[in-house]
């Protein structure tokens, strides 16, 4: 597989090119076809090859898709304990507090736009009580501020913690019905945004994390442990009010906008 690897990345096979057949690459490794189909198989993992049945591999477009599959694994595997659930919320504090302050620097309106249109869907899904959706919606939040950086090595960072959180954040919306109080968090840090200040952008955003931090890990187990499986919470109209809501910038135009007076 070595010699393989490094063919590739010195530009022997290009993108779209075919690698030998498995008797050629047999006779010019002078190994057996376990070996040379074991090392296409790795290559294929790594997302460096395609392989199709009865059809010679062909050098792929590199991207990050294959590492994300593996990070989303061990994120869950390593999240099954109280130690590595804290160190990965610490991870994730330092990390999207850090993409909060970057991003109110070079901000655009049309990113800018994108937020406000994902917080119009997240308000929406509240006022339908759809959970699953809106904690969909709430991801897709966060993993737009890291795309809108342009790194696609932090994208990867956004989709593991994605992966890993969906179970825990769908249980909190059930539990404790944390949805109102996260789509406010929310809002807080797009004013903030708005508003080019990365300080503020960075404190918004370290008050949501710390605020979910707690709440994750024990409604996930209270909802194993009471067995709940599907409680709908009340539209935001018939909640209570929550500190500052007034202050949050406004949706879209023809979003319901129904915030306590």
């Amino acid at each position: 597989m070595t010699c393989l690897l490094e063919d590739i990345r010195a530009g022997v096979y290009q993108e779209g090119q075919k690698l030998p057949s498995e008797r050629e690459l047999m006779e010019e490794f002078g190994v057996g076809r376990p070996a040379v189909r074991e090392a296409l198989s790795a290559l294929g993992r790594m997302g460096l090859i395609e392989i199709s049945p009865g059809m010679r591999a062909r050098v792929c477009k590199l991207t990050l898709k294959p590492l994300l599959g593996e990070m989303r694994a061990t994120l869950q595997i390593y999240s099954s304990s109280p130690d590595g659930w804290r160190q990965l919320h610490d991870l994730r504090l330092f990390f999207e507090t850090s993409v909060a302050r970057q991003l109110a620097r070079q901000v655009t309106d049309e990113q800018l736009r994108s937020l406000r249109e994902i917080l119009a869907n997240q308000r929406g899904f509240l006022d339908k009580s759809e959970i699953r959706s809106f904690a969909e919606a709430d991801l897709a939040f966060h993993r737009a501020l890291v795309e809108f950086l342009g790194n696609p090595f932090l994208g990867l960072l956004a989709e593991g913690f994605g992966g890993w959180l969906i179970t825990p954040l769908y249980a909190s919306m059930q539990v404790r019905r944390q949805s109102e109080r996260s789509y406010l968090a929310h809002t807080a840090v797009f004013k903030a945004l708005q508003e080019r200040n990365s300080d503020l952008a960075e404190q918004a955003m370290h008050s949501h994390l710390e605020e979910m931090r707690g709440i994750y890990l024990v409604d996930l187990m209270a909802a194993r442990a009471a067995g709940e499986s599907g409680e709908d919470f009340a539209p935001l109209d018939q909640t209570p009010s929550l500190p500052d809501e007034q202050d949050f910038p406004p949706l879209m135009h023809g979003a319901p906008d129904r915030s306590p007076e």
